[in-house]
């Protein structure tokens, strides 16, 4: 054993290391496992939470009901808040998505030069991008770039650290443009917060004129919008568009998904999927998903918001998600490809995914928790069955 490398380990480090999970799996390894922990009793907790997670995965009759599943995910939750840990529960993708695995587990429109001024988002873009509306581009290199809008839209402060005048008086429109891999957060002129997730563009003017507040999505955004119940705030997609009260919501549109969706955390908006169709409200704690094809919403309830706003903070929640799905959120995040040939049976995930910044540990951890395995093919990387 190297005992040197394993005083450095985390939890999540153990339960990744080969040599660690020989010595949980094989019954006769019982006197390694003790000389581990009396070498190494500052990694006792460590220890000994990555032993009994590992010898969960081996219990195969052992089925968690989704209410335990959810039981347990909120005692984590509620753990972290009062920043009591059990057993250090803050550990990383491997154990946190463990407590997921369904087998055996441990525990109105905008004006019409739109088309004219929209930019495709460039999945390659190194930076993210604002293009004011007399077309001066400003390249941003930070990986998650803040822009915050004067009053009156003729100041733009970026990253807190330099400032760029444009001229109010224009009814041109701004872009914000979201590379993959890149994060955003836009304050609008009025107040409005936008947090923009990669592979994002939102199109707005410097400001607001006339009746209404108007702003164009493409990808994912959170919005906590300025209430002004004189001038409505409207956020238009290619399949949408959602009228907002004074609201905190979560709009997924990426034009490549078969769904787009909205999800209220409080306040009170509506969606439309055309002219001609009426109006569907929505109630905090409730989700929106407008499939490819079809004209009416699909309303659900969820119980913990933060599965779909997660992202804002750096990290994925997952609620019995499908290993794709997952797969499709992490490519985007970090900007590789990532395919997945695995089975439609695979286990799902439930419970919450640290955005390290080795992809490969991300992976490694993705893979030996839903029992799958990946490989490199070029420039991507391919999930398959073991």
């Amino acid at each position: 054993m190297d005992l040197e490398n394993f005083r450095l380990y985390t939890t999540d480090d153990f339960i990744l290391d080969e040599e660690f999970r020989e010595i949980v799996r094989e019954s006769d390894s019982i006197d390694q496992l003790k000389e581990l922990l009396e070498n190494l009793p500052e990694k006792r907790a460590e220890i000994e939470l990555a032993a009994e997670v590992l010898r969960g995965l081996q219990v195969k009759a052992f089925q968690q009901s989704d209410v335990r599943k959810k039981e347990l995910w909120q005692l984590i939750n509620q753990s972290q808040k009062s920043k009591v840990r059990f057993l250090y529960f803050r550990v990383a993708a491997s154990l946190l998505l463990l407590l997921g695995i369904g087998s055996a587990i441990y525990y109105s429109t905008l004006p019409k030069q739109m088309d004219k001024v929209a930019v495709a988002i460039q999945p390659s873009s190194v930076n993210a991008t604002l293009i004011l509306a007399d077309g001066k581009r400003v390249s941003i290199g930070a990986k998650q770039s803040k822009v915050k809008y004067s009053a009156d839209g003729s100041g733009i402060m970026v990253n807190d650290s330099s400032s760029i005048a444009q001229s109010a008086e224009s009814n041109g429109l701004n872009q914000m443009i979201v590379p993959f891999g890149k994060r955003s957060f836009v304050m609008l002129a009025e107040g409005t917060k936008v947090w923009l997730n990669s592979g994002s563009k939102l199109i707005f003017p410097a400001v607001f004129k006339g009746g209404k507040r108007e702003v164009y999505l493409e990808g994912e955004a959170l919005f906590e919008v300025t209430k002004d119940i004189t001038k409505p705030f409207f956020v238009k997609t290619e399949r949408f568009t959602t009228k907002v009260y004074g609201t905190k919501f979560n709009i997924q549109a990426y034009d490549q998904d078969e769904d787009y969706s909205i999800v209220l955390v409080e306040g009170k908006v509506s969606m439309s999927s055309d002219d001609q169709s009426p109006e569907v409200f929505l109630a905090p704690n409730q989700r929106a998903t407008l499939s490819k094809g079809k004209a009416a919403f699909e309303i659900t309830t969820i119980e913990n918001t933060s599965y779909y706003t997660a992202w804002v903070d750096g990290y994925l929640a997952f609620n019995n998600e499908k290993v794709p799905n997952v797969l499709k959120r992490v490519s985007r995040y970090y900007n590789v490809a990532i395919e997945s040939e695995l089975d439609a049976d695979t286990e799902k995930i439930y419970g919450k995914l640290d955005l390290k910044d080795d992809l490969g540990r991300v992976l490694d951890g993705i893979a030996f928790i839903s029992k799958t395995k990946f490989e490199k093919r070029g420039d991507k990387y391919v999930f398959l069955n073991n």
